[in-house]
């Protein structure tokens, strides 16, 4: 029988890489970088000889072969403790050597090789510990088998390393003014719907709640400057616009009319609508509400949703966005069976704001278990992309170096992209990688 070794295909000669060598992509990298983990032969096997001569050598194991076979005290000392519990359990063999059960106790000086004996074939954390439960054993084993499997960049690369926890909400400040902030975002395709208004346009003010829209066939920079020209021209311009990184929000059209205003313009990170949340959860409601009118027209039911939710109490605020934007209530055929309400002071809506922004963060944060993101500047980083290119490339970027923090949770990488922490995971700088031969390199 023929043993066949993998060995990395030989590298193209010079004069062939220029022209004919296909260009080093992200995903060659990547999938690259998965070859090299899997068929990186493991350096050391524990053997049985090593075991009994590192066993015989491990001060806690040499006292607590002395208690398995002589009794233990009455007072256990400190580095002992672990192993009271179970004393019942315990028995010698091999002459040196521990066991627990049917599990063989390791000196601490072989956990690392025998975890990376047991996980050659880049299993998850859940098959690691099964293949591990009845046959190792040695105090803390499940938090350095998820240390473990976090660290792996094979197993980060396939996805089965530990769930990492999002980083705490971090609720908008509520602007002072009104017409200050505003959140821009396009909602569509809409499906079945006369093509010229497929798209919608939307405007959201963070003050007020107030939002506007328009319906359009298609989205270029010059449709969204023309509709905010129309706004400006009845509300007056604003201090900041937030937008997704749509190409028509990013295009240099777009930013050039901006920056002519004077009006500062945030970008969210990629892959993170809950930066632009105040929008997006209207759209929720646009949607929720307008398929609701059977046999009227599309912009009918928008037109007909927008006059509602304008009018209609906001539950954050206490009061309507109507009231905040005009100064008094939007008259509706229901208004005319009741008393005048009465005015709400703006001190009243500022505190029921900040009230039901603390009840919101108090929930998320409790309920996804958030973690404090401990990515700093100058960290590597790999990046959890929404998308890939086929069912055989992985979701993980290759490792990218953070150059700037720019929020509580949203960084700036090496490429020039923006990401939140929610879609990062820190990982050691490339030459320090777990399961990766040094001298690898891929190829041009």
């Amino acid at each position: 029988m023929t043993s066949h070794i993998f060995q990395p295909s030989p590298q193209p000669p010079p004069h062939e890489t220029a022209s004919s060598a296909p260009a080093h992509t992200d995903t060659d990298q990547v999938e690259w970088e998965i070859v090299q983990m899997l068929h990186t032969p493991l350096q050391a096997i524990v053997s049985l000889q090593e075991l009994k001569e590192a066993s015989e050598q491990d001060p806690v194991l040499s006292q607590l072969r002395v208690y398995t076979l002589n009794g233990w005290p009455q007072v256990v000392p400190e580095g002992l403790a672990a192993f009271s519990r179970i004393k019942q359990e315990l028995s010698c063999w091999n002459d040196t050597c521990v066991a627990c059960g049917l599990c063989t106790v390791f000196p601490s000086s072989l956990h690392d090789r025998v975890l990376t004996m047991a996980h050659q074939g880049h299993l998850g954390i859940v098959k690691l510990k099964q293949r591990c439960r009845d046959r190792v054993w040695w105090p803390g084993i499940d938090k350095d088998i998820e240390a473990l499997v976090k660290d792996c960049a094979a197993c980060l690369l396939s996805g089965k390393t530990v769930h990492q926890a999002p980083p705490p909400l971090q609720p908008l400040a509520w602007p002072s003014q009104p017409w200050n902030h505003l959140q821009l975002d396009i909602c569509g395709e809409i499906q079945g719907v006369p093509h010229h208004q497929r798209f919608l346009v939307v405007v959201y003010d963070l003050h007020l709640k107030w939002p506007e829209l328009i319906a359009t066939g298609s989205v270029t920079s010059q449709v969204i400057i023309n509709f905010l020209d129309s706004l400006f021209s009845r509300w007056g311009l604003p201090n900041t616009i937030t937008t997704d990184n749509g190409p028509q929000l990013i295009s240099a059209e777009f930013t050039t009319y901006l920056k002519n205003k004077g009006i500062h313009y945030i970008c969210t990170a990629y892959y993170h609508p809950q930066a632009n949340g105040g929008v997006e959860r209207f759209h929720q409601s646009l949607k929720n509400r307008s398929h609701l009118f059977q046999g009227w027209s599309f912009l009918r039911a928008i037109h007909h949703t927008l006059l509602h939710y304008r009018a209609t109490q906001h539950s954050t605020m206490g009061v309507s966005p109507a009231f905040l934007m005009l100064g008094h209530e939007l008259h509706l055929p229901l208004d005319r069976l009741s008393p005048a309400l009465p005015q709400e002071p703006l001190p009243r809506v500022r505190a029921s704001v900040t009230r039901q922004q603390r009840r919101m963060k108090q929930k998320f944060d409790f309920s996804a278990r958030v973690k404090v993101p401990d990515i700093k500047a100058a960290d590597w980083v790999r990046v959890c992309r929404p998308h890939r290119d086929n069912k055989l490339t992985s979701y993980w970027s290759a490792p990218l170096q953070v150059t700037h923090q720019l929020g509580p949770a949203t960084f700036l990488l090496s490429d020039g992209t923006r990401w939140h922490a929610s879609h990062l995971r820190k990982v050691p700088p490339p030459e320090q990688s777990t399961g990766v031969a040094p001298q690898a390199t891929p190829p041009a």
